[in-house]
């Protein structure tokens, strides 16, 4: 989805918004004769709830979004630390946070605070990358930075995160006075001049949760594209704005907390918004 078909279908959104409404109120006058019916669709639809078996380990038992489509990027196929640029507080090496398991997964340790980063600049894209905390551990903080353009600030560098905090998967922050503004004055954070840590912040909090539980799989897919951020969370709209600093930079991982797996990245260079 570019940012073109995003704004097409805000008409059509809202139209299905007010259908289901709709629907809603014949359900209710239904709901003594459907009780069982209604509660077992809930619990199918609500997110993290049952769509489809999964197995033992929590994995997503379909799909998340267009993660090898034409075009893309597999950012994990060389399983090579080598090839991303890094910085970890303590001096640590990236071996000792970082780490590729045969079959693809990304591992992070959490701890000391920091990044890793790929070695290209991006500014117009499609990102999809799956994420979970795993299972015994209690789940934390990362994030997925976008249009990193100063790799010298420390931990958190100037440029945007897609927040990966659990219960706030979606929300966006800009560090270092990075540019970003949000249209819902009840979402929009600014605090200026901030500290030595952060900088000058702004911050854009989620519209919904769509995050799934502890130990389970999840998808975010991310569209930047001239002064547009989309972000999704499990194929369910979490939060966008239009108003980003427009600048081409690295995308990254953050190590913040505790254990954090990652697979399935893919960027898909995009065309210039018109």
């Amino acid at each position: 989805m570019t940012v073109r078909d995003f704004e097409n279908n805000v008409f059509h959104l809202n139209m299905e918004s007010f259908l289901m409404k709709k629907t809603l109120t014949l359900l209710a006058v239904c709901a003594v004769v459907c009780s069982f019916t209604v509660i077992s669709f809930a619990q199918q639809q609500r997110p993290g709830g049952n769509r489809g078996q999964g197995n033992a380990q929590g994995n997503v038992p379909f799909q998340q979004g267009p993660v090898n489509a034409e075009g893309a990027i597999d950012l994990f196929a060389s399983k090579n630390l080598a090839d991303w640029d890094f910085f970890l507080l303590d001096g640590v090496k990236k071996e000792d946070v970082f780490s590729f398991t045969d079959d693809g997964i990304l591992k992070c340790t959490g701890k000391p605070f920091g990044w890793l980063c790929t070695k290209e600049k991006y500014r117009d894209f499609k990102l999809t990358v799956q994420w979970r905390w795993p299972d015994g551990v209690e789940p934390t903080n990362s994030g997925v930075f976008l249009r990193m353009n100063d790799l010298t600030k420390g931990f958190l560098p100037r440029g945007v995160e897609a927040q990966l905090h659990h219960t706030n998967a979606g929300d966006l922050w800009a560090f270092f006075g990075m540019g970003l503004a949000g249209h819902d004055k009840a979402r929009f954070t600014h605090n200026t001049p901030g500290n030595d840590v952060t900088g000058e912040v702004r911050g854009i909090k989620k519209l919904v949760d769509a995050e799934r539980p502890a130990g389970r799989w999840n998808s975010m897919e991310i569209v930047c594209q001239g002064g547009s951020i989309i972000v999704s969370v499990n194929g369910t709209l979490v939060n966008w704005t239009k108003d980003v600093e427009d600048v081409a930079g690295p995308v990254g991982l953050q190590s913040e907390g505790g254990p954090i797996e990652f697979r399935n990245m893919f960027i898909t260079p995009l065309s210039r918004a018109e």
